[in-house]
C-alpha cells in the first residue's frame, strides 16, 4: 500500500514549522470526506475529536503513528499556529486566503491587490495562499451581492480563514473529493512559517476595498444583523421567514449547533449548549484548553457572558460559519425540520411545544438517555447556595453553573461516547487498546488505561487532596464484548513499562493471603476475570471465615490513601503494617453473574460504591487488530515509565521496600474556582449519599480519576488538576454510581433471606446497642438461630460489632449488639 497523503507530507511541513492535523480520506463514507480532520479506527474513518488542541499540541507518539498508518488520509494546516512576530513585536500567526471566485476580471484584480505569497495551493478552482497575520485579522466570506441566493450560481469570492476560530487548510498531495485529482503548490511550494510574508491590517483594507469594486456589498453582508442588540426570539406573527427561522432555530439547537465549526469543548448544558467562544481571546490569557465555557447557546437566546456578546440564531451562524445573513438562513434552513421546502407552512407552536415535552429531541444519540434533559458538564454547587455562592465556585459565571439532579438516570443508558475519548497519555493508550483488539471495546480499553497509569502514579503522586490513584474498576459486559483483551493488555503495559512486578493475582484465596500479598507488594494491579464467581465464593454463606473476610480488607484498603493499613497478628505468621497501600482491581464479569453474586450487605457496607463501574450492551464486531498486542509503542511505554520512576532511585528504594509514609509529589489545583468547584461537588454528593449510600463516594473516585488524567495531561512536571479534567471525571464517577444503582435495582430481587436481614438490621439500627434478650423480643417471628445466623453476617459485613456482657443472676453474659454500618 502505498502511503497517504498525510505520511507523505508530515514530515516536511512539520518540520517548516506548521501543526498538521489528519484529514478524512476522500474516499470515506462521510458527507465531509476529504475535507473534514479525521482518525482511523477499527477499520473506518471517524470524525476527530479535539483536533483544535493540535494547534498547540502536534501529534506526536502512538497517535501520531496511527495517523502516518491510516489509508489514503489527507493532510491540512492548521490555521493559528506560531510564526514569529512582526517588526514592532506583534505575535504573528498562520492564516491562508482562499480564492474562489471564477470571474477571470476580479481574480486578477484579487491577486494584485493581496500580497504575493511563495507559498500557494490550488485545488479544484482558484487557489490558497499563506500568509502570517495579527491576531486582529478575523475569518471571515466575502461574496457577491449581486448574484442571487439560491440560483446555483457561485457567489464566493475569497474567504480569510485564520486560527481564531481555529480553521484548517487542506494542503497537497491530499486527494480532491470532487475530482478526486491531488492539490498541487504553486510557487515556491512548502517555505519555512516564518519566511511567510505578512498580511496586515492595511491589506485586509485594500483586499475589502477590492473585493467592493466586484460585488461585495458590505450593508448587504450586515443587513438583519445591525450592531448585535440583544436578542429576543419574536412572539409576533408577523410572517416573516428570518423571524421564523430564528425561533425555530432556537427551539431545535440540537439539529444544527454540532454542524457549526468553532464551537470548542461543545457540550449539553441547562436545556440548550455552551462551549468556548473561539471568535475571541481569552480576557485573562488563559490557552484555549483552559478557558470557560462563557458562550451559552439557549432557547431564550445566545450569549457570551464573558464579553455581553449576544446573538440570534442566524447572526451566530452567519459570524462563526463566515456566511451572510441569507446564506445563514439558508444553512438552517437545510437542518431544521420543515423547512427544506418554502412552500411548506411551519407550525412554531407546535416546535416549541414538541421541544418542552422532549427536551432530549435535539441532541445527537450518544447523549439521549443520560437524564430527565441534557445533563450538564460543569460543576454542580451545594444546594441552597445563594447567588454569589453559586458565581464563586465557577470564578463569576453563575451562567455556567449547574447541577446533576437528585432525580437524574445516568445509569438508564449505555456509556455515554463522549466520555470514551481523553486527551493525553490516556487516549493514547486506549487508542493502542483499542487498535490491537480483535473485538474493540474503547470503554474497557479505557478502563485499562486509567487503571495502568494509575498504578505507575501509585503510592508516589497524591491528587489535590491527598488522594491515591488506585482504583477498583469493574466491566461488566455480554460473553463476546472484549473484555478478555482488557484484562490480557493490562499485564502487557505494565510489563512494558518495567512495572511487571505489580501484576496482581487474578484471583484471592483468604484474606491472609491478600493481606501477605500486600505486604510484599503493597503496589498492586490485579486482572480478574469471572469477578462473579470470585463474589459468589467469598459471600457463600457456607464459605470459610477467611473467605468472607475479603472483602472488608477490600474495603479498607480501597482507602488507606498514604495512609498505614494494620495487619492481622498471627500466631505463625510474620505481621507488619502496610504503608500506604494501593492495590487497584479491573473485576471483568457479565452483568448476571456479578448482581446475582453480590449480597445485600454489600450495598449497605460501602463495598460496592468503591467500584467503578464501565458497563456497556455493545457487542463490537470482530476485526484485523491493526498492530501487534504483544509491541507497546515506545512512547506509551516511556510515558508510564517516566511517572513510574517520578523520584530519585533512593526514594523509590525506600518506597517500594514499604516505608513511603508520604507522597513525593503531590497534583495541585489549575485555579482556585477549579478548588471550589469540587468542594461544590462534593458537599452536593454528601448531601445526596444521606439518602443514597451508594453515592458516597462519588467525589472521592472523581478527584482520582481527575488526578490520573492530569498526569496523563501533562506528565510530572508540576503537574495541576484543570477544570476539564475535574468536569469529566464528575461526570463520569456519577455516572458510574448511578448506573450501579439503576442495575443493582433491577437485578437483585428481595428474597426472603434478604427481608429477614432488613427487618433486624432496622432493630439495632434503630436502638444503635441491643441486647440479645431485647433483639429476640424485638423480633417475636423469628427463631433463636435465625437471628444468630443473621447478626453473625452482619458482623462479618461490618455492619454490627457484638461483644459479651456482664453475667447476670443467672451465670449467663448476654451477647450486647452494636451498629457500626454508619461508621
Amino acid at each position: 500500500m502505498s502511503a497517504s497523503p498525510f505520511a507523505q507530507a508530515h514530515e516536511t511541513l512539520s518540520g517548516l514549522g506548521y501543526s498538521c492535523c489528519p484529514i478524512m480520506a476522500a474516499s470515506a463514507s462521510h458527507k465531509s470526506a476529504g475535507k473534514i480532520p479525521g482518525r482511523y479506527v477499527s477499520g473506518g474513518w471517524q470524525a476527530l475529536d479535539s483536533w483544535t488542541d493540535l494547534r498547540t499540541s502536534p501529534l506526536s507518539g502512538f497517535a501520531l503513528g496511527m495517523a502516518l498508518k491510516a489509508p489514503c488520509g489527507n493532510i491540512g494546516l492548521i490555521m493559528g499556529t506560531p510564526a514569529g512576530s512582526a517588526p514592532d513585536g506583534t505575535p504573528l500567526h498562520i492564516i491562508s486566503i482562499d480564492v474562489d471566485t471564477e470571474d477571470v476580471e476580479a481574480f486578477e484584480d484579487i491577486v494584485r491587490a493581496i500580497p504575493m505569497s511563495p507559498m500557494r495551493t490550488k485545488g479544484r478552482k482558484g487557489f490558497k495562499a499563506f500568509y502570517r497575520a495579527p491576531a486582529t485579522i478575523r475569518s471571515r466570506g466575502f461574496d457577491d451581492a449581486r448574484i442571487p441566493q439560491g440560483q446555483g450560481l457561485a457567489r464566493r469570492l475569497v474567504d480569510v480563514l485564520t486560527g481564531f476560530d481555529t480553521r484548517q487548510a487542506i494542503c497537497p498531495p491530499s486527494i480532491h473529493p470532487q475530482t478526486m485529482q491531488p492539490y498541487v503548490w504553486l510557487g515556491e511550494g512548502p517555505v519555512a512559517a516564518t519566511a511567510l510574508p505578512i498580511f496586515d491590517e492595511g491589506d485586509y483594507e485594500r483586499l475589502v476595498e477590492t473585493l467592493e469594486q466586484h460585488g461585495y456589498d458590505p450593508e448587504a453582508a450586515r443587513q438583519g444583523r445591525g450592531e448585535r442588540k440583544p436578542y429576543v426570539p419574536a412572539d409576533h406573527a408577523g410572517g416573516d421567514i428570518f423571524d421564523e427561522v430564528k425561533a425555530a432555530a432556537l427551539a431545535n439547537i440540537g439539529a444544527w449547533v454540532h454542524d457549526v465549526p468553532g464551537l470548542y469543548a461543545l457540550r449539553p448544558a441547562r436545556g440548550g449548549f455552551e462551549c468556548v467562544n473561539t471568535l475571541r481571546d481569552s480576557s485573562s490569557g488563559q490557552p484555549l484548553e483552559r478557558r470557560k465555557k462563557n458562550l451559552s447557546i439557549q432557547e431564550r437566546g445566545i450569549r457570551d457572558f464573558g464579553s455581553g456578546d449576544t446573538w440570534s440564531a442566524l447572526d451566530f451562524v452567519a459570524d462563526f460559519c463566515g456566511l451572510t445573513v441569507s446564506e445563514a438562513l439558508s444553512w438552517l434552513e437545510d437542518r431544521l425540520p420543515g423547512f427544506n421546502d418554502s412552500d411548506v407552512v411551519i407550525d412554531l407552536s407546535g416546535m416549541v411545544g414538541a421541544s418542552t415535552t422532549d427536551p432530549e429531541a435535539g441532541l445527537p444519540a450518544p447523549l439521549r438517555g443520560l437524564g430527565d434533559g441534557p445533563q450538564p458538564k460543569t460543576a454542580p454547587v451545594p444546594v441552597g447556595a445563594d447567588a454569589e455562592a453559586v458565581s464563586l465556585a465557577l470564578g463569576g459565571a453563575t451562567e455556567t453553573v449547574s447541577d446533576i439532579p437528585a432525580n437524574a438516570t445516568h445509569g438508564a443508558g449505555e456509556f455515554p461516547d463522549h466520555l470514551l475519548n481523553v486527551p493525553g497519555l490516556i487516549g493514547e493508550i486506549t487508542d493502542w487498546v483499542v487498535a490491537t483488539a480483535r473485538r474493540p471495546n474503547r470503554a474497557f480499553a479505557l478502563a485499562a488505561a486509567l487503571l495502568v497509569l494509575g498504578t505507575a502514579a501509585g503510592r508516589k503522586i497524591a491528587g489535590p487532596t491527598d488522594s491515591g490513584t488506585h482504583l477498583y474498576v469493574l466491566a461488566l459486559a455480554d460473553s463476546g464484548s472484549g473484555k478478555d483483551h482488557a484484562l490480557n493488555a493490562v499485564a502487557t503495559l505494565l510489563s512494558a513499562s518495567g512495572m511487571e512486578r505489580h501484576i496482581g493475582k487474578g484471583e484471592f484465596m483468604s484474606h491472609q493471603a491478600l493481606f501477605a500479598d500486600l505486604m510484599k507488594e503493597p503496589l498492586t494491579l490485579c486482572p480478574m476475570d469471572e469477578f462473579g464467581s470470585f463474589l459468589r465464593k467469598i459471600n457463600n454463606r457456607n464459605g470459610s471465615g477467611s473467605e468472607k473476610a475479603i472483602t472488608g480488607v477490600l474495603r479498607t484498603a480501597w482507602g488507606k490513601s498514604f495512609a498505614t493499613m494494620p495487619s492481622p497478628g498471627w500466631a505463625t505468621k510474620a505481621s507488619a503494617p502496610i504503608h500506604s497501600p494501593a492495590l487497584s482491581v479491573l473485576g471483568a464479569a457479565t452483568d448476571r453473574d456479578f448482581y446475582t453474586a453480590i449480597d445485600g450487605a454489600d450495598l449497605d457496607n460501602g463495598f460496592l460504591n468503591r467500584f467503578l463501574l464501565i458497563a456497556t450492551k455493545a457487542r463490537p464486531p470482530s476485526v484485523e487488530p491493526q498492530v501487534s498486542r504483544h509491541v507497546v509503542p515506545s512512547a506509551i511505554s516511556d510515558a508510564l515509565a517516566a511517572i513510574y520512576n517520578v523520584a530519585n532511585p533512593l526514594s523509590r528504594a525506600t518506597m517500594h521496600s514499604g516505608g513511603v509514609t508520604e507522597p513525593i509529589l503531590t497534583v495541585g489545583w489549575s485555579t482556585p474556582h477549579v478548588k471550589q468547584a469540587f468542594l461544590a461537588f462534593e458537599n452536593r454528593m454528601i448531601d445526596r449519599a444521606a439518602n443514597q449510600p451508594m453515592l458516597a463516594r462519588v467525589s472521592e473516585m472523581a478527584i482520582r480519576l481527575a488526578t490520573i488524567r492530569a498526569l496523563g495531561m501533562q506528565g510530572v512536571a508540576d503537574p495541576v488538576v484543570c477544570m476539564d479534567d475535574l468536569e469529566w471525571s464528575m461526570e463520569l464517577a456519577t455516572w458510574s454510581a448511578e448506573r450501579l444503582i439503576t442495575d443493582a435495582n433491577e437485578h437483585m430481587s428481595e428474597n426472603q433471606t434478604e427481608r429477614d436481614r432488613a427487618k433486624v438490621v432496622r432493630v439495632i439500627r434503630a436502638k444503635g446497642t441491643i441486647t440479645q434478650r431485647d433483639l429476640c423480643r424485638a423480633l417475636t417471628s423469628f427463631k433463636a438461630r435465625e437471628i444468630e445466623e443473621i447478626t453473625k453476617l452482619l458482623e462479618s459485613a461490618e455492619l454490627v460489632r457484638i461483644e459479651t456482657g456482664p453475667r447476670g443472676g443467672n451465670g449467663r453474659a448476654p451477647k450486647i449488639y452494636t451498629w457500626i454500618g454508619d461508621q
